[in-house]
């Protein structure tokens, strides 16, 4: 019964420790850090928060991030790559393997140039190929086997459940926090997005996503004091160990404007 209750602690343990890991990787790196140059790290600590989205199979920094400004520039119209207009399934995951917008080379260096300013995630992007997703897969799970082999079959559960519903979570934003029939408005800019605490819960804060497309780089998406997430706090604690600075914050009266806040921030 102890060794069984140890394996156990060892499994919630790494659960924990994992599921923080590509949360963050998510919800701090591919989005905040990448996409919306929300605040700023030093570069080793942007490689080290982005690893954990890379290694929960994100993909490609560079197409996440060209994807996700794309969303931002069309949401839930013509162009959006991943709207619920389109189909839930299509918004959830479909659209992965069946775009109904295909991002060329072109639209990619135009959506994220400053990535591509960047050798690691260019070769990350293995040169807008197909190679970049096996790229991405192959180095998870290469990551696995050496997590097995070093700590254990318990640590690698862990990880692997941790992984599965962190990999979950920008899904449901897509699709879920897109459906009106969930959640609430606060600051209508033209889509579907919604606040839906569930989705929240889960994501680490992501969730508040029509806080989020009110006010696209601010690093806070939760504005009100019941809109609660765990990344917010990570940002605070990076910041006051001096590590995290020109950190954007939305001002709530100021006029949206979406297009505008959604421009790649390509010279920076």
């Amino acid at each position: 019964m102890d060794i069984f209750s140890n394996h156990i602690f060892i499994f919630f343990a790494s659960f924990a420790l994992f599921y923080i890991y590509h949360c963050l990787g998510i919800t701090l790196g591919y989005h905040r850090l990448l996409s919306h140059r929300s605040l700023v790290v030093p570069k080793w600590m942007e490689y080290f928060i982005v690893s954990g989205g890379y290694l929960a199979f994100e993909g490609s920094p560079i197409f996440w991030v060209s994807t996700h400004r794309l969303h931002h520039r069309f949401s839930d119209s013509k162009g959006d790559p991943h709207s619920p207009l389109d189909g839930l399934w299509h918004a959830f995951i479909a659209w992965m393997w069946n775009p109904k917008v295909i991002i060329s080379l072109e639209e990619s260096q135009k959506q994220a140039p400053d990535l591509y300013r960047d050798p690691i995630y260019r070769f990350l992007h293995c040169r807008h190929s197909i190679w970049d997703g096996y790229l991405c897969l192959l180095i998870g799970v290469l990551f696995r086997v050496a997590l097995f082999l070093s700590c254990g079959i318990w640590i690698l559960l862990g990880n692997l459940a941790a992984t599965a519903l962190a990999f979950c979570g920008p899904l449901l934003v897509n699709s879920i926090s897109h459906l009106r029939q969930f959640g609430y408005e606060t600051y209508p800019c033209g889509d579907n997005s919604r606040n839906v605490w569930f989705v929240a819960a889960l994501s680490m804060g992501e969730g508040w996503h029509n806080n989020h497309h009110a006010f696209p780089q601010s690093a806070r998406h939760g504005l009100k004091t019941t809109e609660f997430y765990f990344t917010w706090l990570t940002i605070c604690l990076l910041e006051k160990l001096k590590i995290a600075h020109s950190i954007r914050l939305a001002k709530p009266d100021n006029k949206v404007n979406l297009k505008k806040d959604a421009e790649p921030a390509g010279k920076r």
